[in-house]
C-alpha cells in the first residue's frame, strides 16, 4: 500500500509539473527570449526532498518528455531543456544529499546549472559558440528564479506535515 501511495502521489505531482510547465510556456513572464522562471521545478524540489534523488529524476525527465509530447515539439529547445534538467537534478541531488545545503541554496544551484546545461546543449546542437554570450543574462535571471522556487517549495513543506515526508531540510 505504501508503494501505491508513492506512485499515486508522484503521478499527481508529475501532472502538476506538466500543467505548470504548459502554463508558463503560454505566458511570457520574463521579456527575454527563452527565459522562464521554471515553476515546474517547484515540483522537482518538493519531490527531491520528499522522496529523494531517484524519484525527483524520474519526475523531472518524465515531465520534460511529456511536455514535449503534448507540444509535439522535440526540437532544439526540447533537447536544451532536457539537458538542463538532467544537469540540474544531478547537481541538486549531490548538494542536497552529500553536502547538505539548505533547500533554497539547492534550488538556486539547480537553476544555475539548468541554465548552464541548456547553454552547453545549445552550443553543441546549434554549432555556435555565440550562445555563450547569452549566458550572463540567463544566469542573472536564474538566481532570483531559483530563490523564488526554493521559497515556494519551503512554504509547501511548512504548510503540509513535513515530518511525514521530508528527510532533511
Amino acid at each position: 500500500m505504501k508503494n501505491l501511495n508513492k506512485i499515486t502521489t508522484l503521478s499527481m505531482l508529475i501532472a502538476v509539473a506538466i500543467v505548470l510547465n504548459v502554463i508558463e510556456i503560454s505566458i511570457n513572464v520574463i521579456p527575454v527570449p527563452g527565459a522562464k522562471i521554471g515553476f515546474a521545478n517547484i515540483v522537482t524540489v518538493i519531490v527531491l526532498y520528499m522522496y529523494g534523488f531517484r524519484s525527483a529524476s524520474l519526475v523531472t525527465i518524465l515531465r520534460v518528455f511529456l511536455v514535449g509530447l503534448l507540444s509535439r515539439s522535440f526540437t532544439i529547445p526540447f533537447w536544451m531543456g532536457l539537458g538542463g534538467a538532467i544537469v540540474s537534478i544531478t547537481v541538486m541531488g549531490i548538494f542536497k544529499n552529500w553536502i547538505k545545503l539548505h533547500l533554497i541554496s539547492v534550488s538556486v544551484l539547480g537553476a544555475i546549472t539548468h541554465t548552464l546545461g541548456q547553454v552547453i546543449v545549445g552550443i553543441y546542437l546549434l554549432e555556435t559558440d555565440l550562445l555563450i554570450l547569452y549566458l550572463p543574462l540567463m544566469l542573472l535571471i536564474s538566481i532570483p528564479a531559483g530563490i523564488l522556487i526554493g521559497i515556494i517549495a519551503q512554504r509547501f513543506f511548512k504548510t503540509f506535515n513535513r515530518s511525514k515526508y521530508q528527510r532533511s531540510l
